[in-house]
């Protein structure tokens, strides 16, 4: 079974920010950027339960003071989002530690980077719009793959 785990920043987001403003800047139409680490964790079906209660106590991924977490049912990017992966980096085989602790049941963990980029005039950005900020900025095709 795959989880999926969004944690994003409630507490202003700079490179965000800075990735907001520097595509606007090239022409790029956007009227927002949020930021998110989006975690996919493999899962035996006896972890499946709690574990989303666990997540919220590993301390280096989640903060509740400075994070939000939503639990993701879809298995791709939703409509004005793109997904960054850096293919052989961020992936954990098992026994899957984080902090230093080991997370039971989890046969795998891989982390990427969601964007979300909302239009100018509020909702989601368009699948061109998105394709046009991931070519310019979010992504390098040297070492990143995106996924829209």
């Amino acid at each position: 079974m795959i989880q999926t785990i969004e944690i994003g920043l409630t507490i202003p987001d700079n490179e965000a920010y800075t990735a907001l403003t520097t595509l606007q800047r090239l022409g790029v139409e956007i009227g927002g950027l949020r930021r998110a680490d989006l975690w996919r964790f493999e899962l035996a079906a006896s972890a499946a339960e709690s574990f989303v209660d666990h997540v919220r106590t590993l301390e280096t991924i989640y903060n509740p003071n400075k994070h939000t977490l939503r639990v993701r049912h879809d298995e791709r990017p939703a409509c004005g989002e793109v997904w960054i992966d850096e293919p052989g980096h961020g992936v954990l085989e098992s026994p899957v530690r984080i902090s230093g602790r080991v997370l039971p049941g989890v046969e795998r963990a891989a982390r990427s980077v969601s964007w979300h980029l909302q239009a100018p005039e509020g909702g989601p950005a368009s699948a061109e719009v998105v394709r046009r900020a991931v070519e310019i900025l979010l992504c390098n095709p040297a070492f990143q793959k995106a996924t829209i």
